[in-house]
Formats: structure tokens, sequence, C-alpha cells
């Protein structure tokens, strides 16, 4: 039987893992709680507008954060974060979307691929200071193991990954996305959609 969002509301412990990185330092991923306002702003805040440029949303304050922490168990979506076990400050934000939207199963139809609600989208910032230093190879077998807990069998990327974000399709193509083909992204530019097989 598959999870659903009320499920980890309840039980936040269901989808919370800790995690060693480089140095040894220990992280922990798990899901965003109501709790998280301030950290998640702190978060956002501190975003580098060259990061902001690769992870959009509509703002990155405080208004925003508790936004996203009232929304817990709403809509189709679930929100992870991964934060130092010490100073349990966030360092990463993880965003699935169970639910497709029309526009990327017409995009996906052209590259002869009919999504399914057995698909899901998946988009993660982490936070300029934690990049390049093993977060997403440490988290990302338990991003796997969360979309298959929520009963998906595929993976693709929330509005795709900017062409010129050679790093993360590098990342991605090493963790088995395939590409799929470009699009034009009217908020960003040229966006690579790329999907991952379960």
């Amino acid at each position: 039987m598959s999870l659903n969002l009320l499920d980890v509301a309840l039980n936040p412990q269901l989808l919370t893992k800790e995690l060693r990185v480089q140095n040894n330092k220990k992280i922990i991923l798990r899901p965003l709680e109501v709790k998280d306002v301030k950290l998640l702003s702190t978060f956002l805040k501190n975003l580098s507008p060259k990061t902001r440029k690769f992870y959009t949303c509509k703002s990155y304050d405080y208004s925003y954060a508790k936004e996203l922490c009232n929304a817990i168990n709403r809509y189709d979506k679930l929100r992870l974060v991964v934060t130092l076990k010490t100073t349990k400050q966030i360092i990463s934000l993880l965003e699935f979307s169970f639910d497709i939207t029309n526009e990327d199963y017409k995009r996906f139809l052209k590259y002869g691929i009919n999504l399914t609600k057995n698909d899901c989208r998946f988009g993660p910032c982490i936070s300029d200071d934690y990049q390049s230093k093993g977060i997403g190879s440490a988290i990302f077998p338990y991003i796997i193991d969360v979309a298959h807990k929520f009963g998906r069998k595929r993976i693709i990327l929330w509005g795709g990954v900017l062409i010129n974000n050679k790093k993360a399709i590098r990342f991605y193509e090493k963790k088995g996305f395939k590409n799929l083909g470009t699009y034009e992204n009217l908020e960003n530019g040229t966006s690579l959609d790329m999907i991952f097989n379960i």
C-alpha cells in the first residue's frame, strides 16, 4: 500500500532519515513542518542570485516560507528539507508534486511519453554553501525511495533543468535521468526535460 500526504503529515518519522556526508557531517532529511517557517525563511533569503535563477519561486521571504509551511497536506505537494543535525539549519528544500499539469502532459507527448498518475514531478534546491559537497548524491537514493513509497514509477524534473545549468545536468545524467529534449520555459529560457525510471 502506498503512502499518502496525510500519512506523512500525521507521522513525519515515516520519511525521516539521518545520513552522513563529506567530512562525516550528519544531516537529517525529513518532511517540512509547520514550525519550520523561520528556518525556511532564512534558507530562502540566503539563496544567491545565481541559485535563484536555477530555482525560481514567487518570492524568497518570510511570507513565502509561511505559505509553504501552511500548505502541508494540502494540494498535491510534498516538501522535504535537509537540515544539519547539530544546528537544525535548513540546507536544502526538495519538492514533489504528485499531479501532472496539462502542459507537462502535452509536452511529454511530443517525446512519445504518456505521463500517468504513476509519475511525479521533482524539484530540488541546495543552499549555496552546501552545493558540490555530496548532499545531492547522499540523498538521491532516498528521493527515489520516497517516490516509490508514493506509488510512483517515474520522476520528471519540475520545469526541467535550465540548459545553462551544466552542473545539474551532469548530476542528473550520472544518476540515470534520460534527456528527452528542450522547450522554452517562459520564466527562465530554454529548459531540458529529463525523466527517471524507478
